[in-house]
């Protein structure tokens, strides 16, 4: 791995705890750089609980954000995003510096015996051989002098140099670049003991043809300046008295302060980039975070993206690098899996640029818009959608927390010495739950693995050949995973946001899946009874298709073992909803890829999960 930041780092510590010997190559002889991201969002500190850090983590010195609010003429802060409204405990957005953050990756990559950290080593290149990547060209760069050139060898290169990437030019790789319309100088503000406003707050400042924001730290304000793209020798021509101008008629309760700014070489300057490669592999090479697809610092999701990219890596790198032999079809299978939340981001990013930047940076938009003192526009009406559509309200926090596709700790990651409760009782905290969950996610994928893959040719329900088979009854009667498939599928639908109060299927592949999740809720302390559906209403009794208590009226979550047309759930979602009840959902424990996802969602309108994707069982 190249670049010791959050994705180089997780991805190395991953890896190590896979038993791969990895080395990350970072070229600064510490972490400590200021105005890098700060923000640890909830879906990564999901992912700390997972990988058994959380103790730790909660240690460190940090802030929480719990919303994001705008100052609206008249109205004061509106706040657009609440995360507080998310379950907890991740229901919010940790505030801290990235060094803190990635001095504890660090340490603990460090107690892995495969892990090696070489700090003040600077890549310079790459290493063929034929049209293979096979090691990467370095130099260290200790006591402020380049040593020779050496060469790493190494069945994969993992490029996480960000924007810039030395590694990712060397590949001969170009990005497709999007417009941006503005840069952002960063620097510091002092804040004061008797300054409102929570810590960790955000503060964003609308000006004629500028911006500003500002994050609330606890003894200063670190200040991001927006104005157009270009205009740094503009900037840097009028001198430091002139931007304190600046940054005073932007937010007139700091004017009093803007002498701290003592010098135009107290801003560092971001030149904002979004672009993203077409393909981001060649053979024996990846690039991953903001070396595949650098990201605007609008929505500041960027690093959150860059380490679900290091999540999905090491989950389908691990295997083949035990076997020695990274296939490139692997690396194809890490971008698949990527791209989705990554164009989805960027698509919203380019929406915010054209509808808010541009024309703030053309002079049509300003706060006195959006507070309804102008004639009616495109931004005010998104204004008003945001700041009261419940629907809005409620997915927004969730899609800036958590994101597209979150992804969850590989099993080799989690601490396996935290074996699942033989009953689980009341648990002490939040954390306490994640942990639990986290071994019992961790136990259960070991035992499909062990249980229920079955090898060998085999004729599927659509009729297509395949050279394995997945027979989840192994699992779902099984003395020991049926208590963790209901654990495990509660807390699926928990972490999706899913309220429900029945839980079922078609029969009978869903039926001891909606057995195991009601016993999970009830020694959760909650209650959520099962049903079953039958495949066809009963000509005789009291002919009905769904048995067991009443669906109708009630939130239900659809379950199934796995699908592969989606045949069973659809005829679940469709008996369920013939007898009233509301379908929330479609869960299932395997998703075996096979367009299942695709052909639920969009016949049903309901959001279809899975616990488990078939490249964790090793089936890409």
């Amino acid at each position: 791995m190249v670049g010791g930041g959050p994705a180089g780092m997780m991805l190395g510590l991953l890896l190590a705890r896979a038993g791969v010997h990895v080395a990350v190559l970072e070229k600064h002889r510490d972490f400590l750089r200021d105005f890098r991201g700060d923000t640890v969002h909830a879906s990564t500190i999901r992912l700390i609980d997972e990988l058994g850090l959380g103790a730790g983590f909660r240690e460190l010195p940090q802030s929480r954000l719990n919303n994001v609010a705008v100052p609206v003429p008249g109205a004061g802060l509106v706040t657009l995003a609440a995360f507080d409204s998310l379950k907890p405990p991740y229901n919010y957005v940790a505030m801290m510096p990235q060094w803190d953050f990635l001095d504890f990756i660090a340490s603990a990559a460090a107690a892995e015996p495969t892990f090696t950290l070489l700090m003040e080593t600077e890549a310079t290149g790459l290493e063929f051989d034929g049209g293979r990547v096979t090691g990467v060209r370095y130099r260290s760069t200790g006591d402020g002098a380049a040593g020779p050139e050496k060469v790493l060898h190494a069945d994969v290169v993992v490029a996480a140099d960000g924007r810039h990437s030395v590694l990712r030019r060397a590949a001969g790789m170009q990005a497709m670049e999007y417009p941006v319309p503005f840069d952002t100088w960063w620097f510091k503000i002092p804040r004061h003991a008797s300054d409102q406003g929570e810590v960790a707050g955000v503060v964003p400042s609308l000006g004629d043809r500028d911006a500003m924001i500002a994050l609330n730290r606890t003894d200063y304000y670190q200040m991001g300046y927006l104005a157009p793209k270009g205009s740094d020798a503009r900037i840097r021509e009028g001198g430091v008295e002139q931007f304190r101008q600046r940054v005073a008629a932007l937010r007139p309760d700091l004017a009093d302060r803007v002498d701290s700014i003592h010098s135009l070489a107290d801003l560092h300057w971001l030149d904002v980039r979004l672009n993203r490669l077409r393909r981001w592999y060649v053979d024996g090479f990846l690039c991953i975070g903001d070396a595949a697809h650098a990201m605007s610092p609008a929505g500041g999701v960027g690093i959150n993206l860059a380490i679900q990219d290091a999540v999905a890596a090491a989950e389908r790198l691990a295997p083949d690098l035990r076997q020695g032999k990274v296939r490139t079809r692997t690396l194809a299978a890490i971008q698949r899996r990527r791209r989705m939340p990554t164009v989805v981001v960027q698509a919203v990013q380019r929406i915010m640029h054209r509808v808010v930047f541009v024309p703030l940076f053309a002079g049509t938009l300003s706060g006195h818009m959006l507070a309804g003192k102008a004639p009616f526009s495109v931004q005010r009406m998104l204004f008003f959608i945001l700041r009261h559509n419940p629907v809005v309200k409620r997915v927004l926090p969730r899609v800036i927390a958590i994101g597209p596709r979150p992804e969850h700790a590989p099993g080799f990651a989690r601490p396996l010495t935290v074996r699942p409760p033989t009953k689980l009782g009341a648990m002490t905290s939040p954390t306490d739950t994640a942990v639990d969950t986290a071994a019992a996610r961790a136990r259960l994928l070991e035992l499909i693995k062990e249980l229920a893959v079955v090898r060998g040719k085999v004729i599927l329900s659509s009729g297509a050949e395949a050279d394995y088979y997945i027979d989840l009854r192994r699992i779902t009667l099984h003395h020991e995973a049926s208590k963790l498939v209901g654990q495990v599928m509660l807390a699926l639908a928990d972490d999706a946001g899913i309220d429900f109060e029945c839980a079922g299927g078609l029969t009978m592949g869903a039926d001891p899946v909606g057995t195991a999740v009601m016993h999970a809720a009830v020694d959760a302390g909650r209650a959520v009874d099962a049903f079953v559906v039958r495949k066809a209403q009963k000509s005789y009794g009291m002919g009905r298709q769904v048995e067991g208590p009443s669906v109708e009226g009630r939130k239900v979550l659809v379950l199934e073992d796995t699908s592969t047309t989606g045949g069973s759930a659809l005829t679940a979602v469709e008996g369920v909803r013939k007898a009233g009840g509301n379908v929330v959902a479609v869960a299932v424990i395997v998703d075996r890829d096979t367009g299942a996802k695709e052909k639920i969602e969009a016949e049903t309108g309901v959001p279809y999960l899975f616990a488990f994707g078939k490249d964790e069982l090793g089936l890409a």
